[in-house]
């Protein structure tokens, strides 16, 4: 555990546990199964005019505690339809209910793969260490009528608010035969995109919402694909960024080549993770005036 984050937990734990004394027993909306097994990820996931011919999980396991799983969602929490969430920490404290964590976290230790990093460091921002990595990679074939293939996505970040700016860049991407398709306004999807703010519903502290604050955090990404083609690949990864502190998660639904509507278009130019470079001077500079905003808020909490 870092020291700042390890002093921001002690400042914390007081209040949580308050918090964890005066909250009732809500009803769950979103229902989280933990699920290590590739097999029913992809099932919870797929749509029509897809075929899927391999996949693999590379996921994390401690005691009871799994970084993946499936989830239904009657009641419509954040409007997203059933399908599967991964999570750097314990998916199963992401079920609907309220937040009374500020610093929910499940540390596995388990550092990024050469392979792994070079996805990662173009959808956080840099060239950071990355921990307790999950990533989920399906191969598959569409129908000759097929186009384009889709997804509904909710992305949400414990790191929020307090370690905006700083190293701990945790992000998710899709990669779609070797693009990052996961983008709006033309950023990656990671906890310090400008859209994140604080929206009820779940554990996680902050949502990205596309909306502007409206309240509707489902963003939508279309991905091209040849008609008829066979072997696409698709990769969905998530990871912590800097350390293994604090959970990011994401809800997935929706993958298939019928339009699963709601949401808000995502896109912008996709990125190559073999042709981004490591971030300019100005790039870090700016890294760094966050770093010390970031400072000074965990200075004021005291």
């Amino acid at each position: 555990m870092t020291l700042s984050k390890l002093r921001y937990f002690l400042l914390q734990s007081g209040v949580a546990a308050l918090a964890l004394t005066s909250v009732s027993t809500v009803a769950q909306a979103i229902v989280v199964t933990p699920d290590s097994s590739v097999n029913s990820l992809t099932s919870a996931l797929l749509g029509s005019g897809v075929t899927v011919t391999g996949s693999s999980l590379s996921g994390q396991q401690s005691g009871s505690a799994a970084s993946s799983g499936t989830f239904t969602n009657d009641a419509g929490t954040y409007g997203i339809a059933s399908g599967v969430v991964l999570s750097t920490g314990d998916v199963s404290g992401y079920g609907s209910g309220p937040n009374v964590s500020e610093s929910t976290a499940t540390l596995y230790g388990t550092v990024a793969t050469q392979a792994q990093e070079a996805l990662l460091d173009p959808i956080s921002g840099g060239s950071f260490d990355h921990q307790d990595v999950t990533q989920l990679d399906i191969t598959f074939d569409v129908d000759q009528s097929v186009s384009s293939i889709f997804f509904n996505v909710i992305f949400g970040s414990e790191e929020f608010p307090e370690f905006l700016g700083t190293q701990f860049i945790d992000a998710f991407g899709i990669y779609l035969n070797g693009v990052n398709i996961a983008l709006f306004d033309d950023l990656p999807i990671n906890v310090n995109h400008p859209d994140v703010m604080d929206l009820v519903g779940t554990e996680l502290d902050g949502i990205l919402d596309p909306t502007d604050g409206a309240g509707d955090p489902i963003m939508l990404f279309e991905g091209a694909v040849a008609a008829g083609s066979t072997g696409n690949t698709l990769t969905f990864i998530l990871a912590d960024s800097g350390d293994a502190d604090l959970d990011s998660t994401v809800y997935i639904s929706g993958f298939g080549s019928v339009n699963p509507g709601g949401g808000t278009p995502g896109g912008g130019n996709p990125v190559d993770p073999v042709q981004v470079s490591e971030p300019g001077s100005l790039a870090l500079l700016g890294l760094g005036l966050f770093g010390l905003a970031a400072a000074r808020r965990r200075i004021a909490k005291r």
